[in-house]
C-alpha cells in the first residue's frame, strides 16, 4: 500500500471512527457511577475527541513504523486530516504537537497509548468536577474504575497496526 494511500484510509477511518464512537463514550460516561449523572459530554461536541484520536494514533504511528516513512506519513495524514476537517495544516500541527505532549505528560512513565488518551479525554473535557468522589475530583485525578472504563474504550479508537502489517506493506 502506497503512502498516500495509507494516509487517505487512516484519515478516513479515524473521522468514521469518532463520527459513529464518540456518542457512545459520551454515553458511558453519563452513566458512570463516579460522575454526577446525566450528560457530561455532549454527544455532538466530539472536536476534541477527535484531536485526541488523532494524536493517540500517531504516537502509535511512530512507534510502528520505520523513522523516515513515518515522518512522510505523519505529514501527509496531517495534511488530509486538515483538509478534511476545513482548518490549517500548520494549525492542526500545532494543536496536535501540544497534545501529544500533554499526553506523554500525563501518562509519564507509561507509553501506553490508550491509558494517556483516556486521561487526555478527562482533561479536554475537564471532567474533574464531574467526579462524586471528592479526593479524586480536589486533586484533579480521573477516579482509577471510571479510568479503566475508559482504557477499555480508547483501544476501540486506535489503528489495528498488527493486522495491517501481516496483510500489507508500505511502499512509497
Amino acid at each position: 500500500m502506497g503512502e498516500e494511500r495509507l494516509a487517505n484510509v487512516l484519515v478516513n477511518a479515524l473521522l468514521e471512527m469518532v463520527e459513529q464512537g464518540f456518542p457512545d463514550v459520551a454515553a458511558e460516561l453519563g452513566e458512570s457511577p463516579e460522575l454526577d449523572g446525566g450528560q457530561v459530554i455532549d454527544p455532538a461536541d466530539d472536536g476534541a475527541f477527535l484531536m485526541i484520536v488523532l494524536a493517540g494514533n500517531l504516537l502509535e504511528l511512530d512507534r510502528q513504523l520505520p523513522s523516515g516513512p513515518d515522518r512522510r506519513i505523519t505529514a501527509l495524514t496531517l495534511s488530509k486530516f486538515a483538509q478534511a476537517t476545513g482548518v490549517q495544516t500548520s494549525d492542526l500541527e500545532r494543536e496536535v504537537g501540544m497534545l501529544k505532549a500533554m499526553m506523554a505528560r500525563l501518562n509519564h512513565p507509561s507509553k501506553n497509548t490508550v491509558y494517556a488518551m483516556s486521561r487526555a479525554l478527562f482533561h479536554q473535557y475537564d471532567l474533574f468536577g464531574h467526579q462524586t468522589d471528592e479526593y479524586f475530583r480536589d486533586k484533579r485525578e480521573p477516579h482509577p474504575v471510571t479510568l479503566k472504563r475508559l482504557n477499555g474504550l480508547m483501544g476501540f479508537f486506535l489503528w489495528d497496526w498488527e493486522n495491517f502489517h501481516e496483510h500489507y506493506r508500505i511502499a512509497p
